[in-house]
């Protein structure tokens, strides 16, 4: 097996953080955005790379924040159309 030097071995640590990463990433890109955010939590706690994984926190709560709206928003015309509903 050759070796190369050129690559310095993952730590496990780093392997860890990748691995939470990843997982946040496959969530996020089926906008499963809570379990995508607490995965980028996991990789926060281990302290590598942590303005990207900030960037990645705050897209996944704009995003979650919109949902929110969204859901209130339709929750508002729901009840509007059943009170019009039994009122005719």
């Amino acid at each position: 097996m050759a070796n190369h030097p050129s690559e310095s071995p993952v730590s496990p640590t780093q392997r860890d953080f990748q691995e939470f990463m990843q997982r946040g990433d496959d969530f996020f890109k089926i906008e499963l955005l809570r379990p995508a955010r607490a995965w980028y939590n996991k990789a926060l706690e281990l302290n590598i790379e942590t303005d990207t994984v900030r960037q990645r926190i705050a897209e996944c709560d704009r995003m979650l924040s919109f949902e929110n709206k969204v859901v209130g928003l339709l929750s508002i015309v729901a009840a509007i159309l059943l009170i019009a509903l039994f009122v005719i």
